[in-house]
C-alpha cells in the first residue's frame, strides 16, 4: 500500500509539473533577417556615403600608389633624396588625415540612413513581433548553420524606406 501511495504521489507530481510550464517557454520566438547593407544603400543618404566611400578608394589609393612607388625603390637598394624622403614624409600624413577626414564625412553622411534603416527594422519587429532580427550577411558567414527559406525581411525594409524617403 505505501508502494502504491509513493508511486501516486510521484504520478500526481510530475502530472502537476507538465501542466504547470514557464510562461518563457509558451512564448515563441521569430527570428527573421535583413540585409541592412542592401537597405542602407536604398536611402538616399546611404547611397550618398557609398559614394563618397568610392572617391576616397580612389583618393587613398593615388596617394598609396605614390608612398608604395618610393618605398618600392628604397627598397630596391635605391636611396631617395632628401627631398624625395621629404616628399616620402609628406604623402604619409597625407594619407593619414585624408583617410581620417573620409571615415568622418563618411559617417557623418551615413548617419541619417543608419537612424531611418533602425527605425523601419524596430517598426516591422514590433508590428510582426519579430524577437530576433539578425543582419543576413554576418549570419551567412557562419553565425547562423540552417535557417528556413522566408525569413529574409529585407524586401519589406527596402520598401518601407523607399515609401518614407530619407
Amino acid at each position: 500500500m505505501k508502494r502504491f501511495a509513493l508511486l501516486a504521489l510521484v504520478v500526481l507530481g510530475v502530472l502537476a509539473l507538465t501542466l504547470v510550464r514557464p510562461t518563457a517557454q509558451e512564448q515563441r520566438s521569430t527570428i527573421v533577417f535583413v540585409d541592412s547593407q542592401a537597405a542602407i544603400n536604398a536611402h538616399p543618404a546611404g547611397q550618398a556615403a557609398s559614394d563618397l566611400q568610392a572617391q576616397a578608394r580612389e583618393e587613398i589609393g593615388l596617394i598609396s600608389a605614390d608612398i608604395d612607388a618610393l618605398n618600392r625603390r628604397a627598397l630596391e637598394g635605391q636611396e631617395l633624396s632628401s627631398a624625395e624622403r621629404g616628399r616620402l614624409q609628406v604623402l604619409i600624413a597625407t594619407l593619414e588625415a585624408v583617410q581620417e577626414r573620409y571615415q568622418s564625412d563618411i559617417a557623418t553622411t551615413a548617419q541619417p540612413a543608419l537612424d531611418r534603416v533602425n527605425a523601419v527594422i524596430r517598426e516591422l519587429a514590433m508590428e510582426n513581433n519579430y524577437t530576433i532580427v539578425l543582419d543576413a550577411v554576418v549570419a551567412s558567414n557562419g553565425l547562423v548553420v540552417f535557417a528556413q527559406d522566408g525569413l529574409d525581411i529585407t524586401p519589406l525594409v527596402l520598401e518601407r524606406i523607399r515609401q518614407a524617403g530619407p
